[in-house]
């Protein structure tokens, strides 16, 4: 009978438990085969995955409260400037997926992380909360130009704060704010669960086919309707007002975090041991430089 290596055994042994349902949620198996700690977020996420690390799905753990032993899966968007990943939270990519859903939907989260999505009301509250997060918007019209809005800093309330946008700091990019202040500090609502109040129109989710930060009603709002392109009524579908104005749905968007760098954020210290590793190769550069001069 053929032997099997000691190394595959253990990895089998491993996969066993986790198929029979015994706490599993703070490891997982690296291609060696051994357990390493699950990231907290997208920057632990792809700098463990090294050199080969990709723009795709990870999966993350929270340290926190509720959160400790519920692991979820992520998209982790690689950084075009070369700066720490993003984590997305939300994208339209395409009318697949229906963005005019009910509270519970946009508590739980819906859709797919590999084209169109909400990650949820409830992860998005823990993962603004575990460490503060700056916010990026992604925008594209149907002529493929593309705009950014950033903002220093983004977090939401609990769900008994109706998921309130608590956190919105300085903004800085090429498509304007959005007025997004306009709708800081206001609760989240759906159709079934109305936190604005606007006379005349009282039910904005109802109105517009979509969830949002809605004060009375909104300026920008990112899960309208997929409508393409120009909107002879007006302010419903994908809007950034101060890009392509109220009367413009726009063909993709997405919003995504990362945490602000600090030393506090390098949980894991995987910013610490890429930072070691450089300074080695310097090192060591500099001593063989030394060497070929002499």
């Amino acid at each position: 009978m053929e032997s099997i290596p000691h190394s595959k055994m253990l990895v089998n042994g491993a996969l066993f438990v986790l198929f029979m349902g015994t706490v599993w949620t703070d490891v997982i198996l690296n291609k060696s085969g051994r357990l390493r700690s699950l990231p907290y977020n997208c920057v632990e996420a792809v700098c463990a995955a090294g050199s080969e690390a990709k723009s795709g799905i990870y999966q993350i753990r929270l340290p926190l409260d509720g959160w400790a032993h519920r692991p979820f899966y992520v998209y982790c968007l690689l950084d075009d400037k070369g700066g720490d990943p993003w984590l997305l939270v939300q994208r339209r990519q395409d009318g697949e997926v229906n963005f005019y859903r009910n509270w519970n939907d946009y508590k739980a989260g819906f859709g797919s992380l590999d084209t169109s999505f909400f990650i949820g009301l409830d992860k998005l509250h823990a993962l603004t909360q575990v460490q503060l997060n700056e916010l990026q918007i992604v925008l594209h019209d149907f002529d493929d130009t593309v705009k950014y809005a950033n903002f220093k800093s983004f977090a939401v309330g609990d769900e008994n704060e109706k998921y309130a946008l608590n956190i919105l700091g300085d903004f800085s990019g090429s498509a304007g704010n959005g007025t997004l202040y306009y709708n800081s500090g206001q609760k989240f609502s759906t159709y079934d669960m109305v936190n604005n109040f606007k006379p005349g129109r009282e039910n904005c989710a109802k109105y517009y086919k979509g969830a949002w930060w809605f004060r009375g009603c909104f300026w920008s709002h990112l899960n309208g309707e997929y409508i393409n392109g120009t909107i002879r009524n007006g302010e419903k579908g994908i809007i950034w007002n101060t890009w392509r104005g109220v009367n413009y749905s726009l063909k993709y968007a997405h919003m995504a975090i990362r945490p602000i760098d600090s030393t506090e954020m390098r949980v894991h210290g995987c910013r610490k041991k890429r930072h070691e590793k450089r300074q080695c190769r310097k090192t060591k550069n500099r001593a063989q430089n030394t060497t070929n001069k002499d």
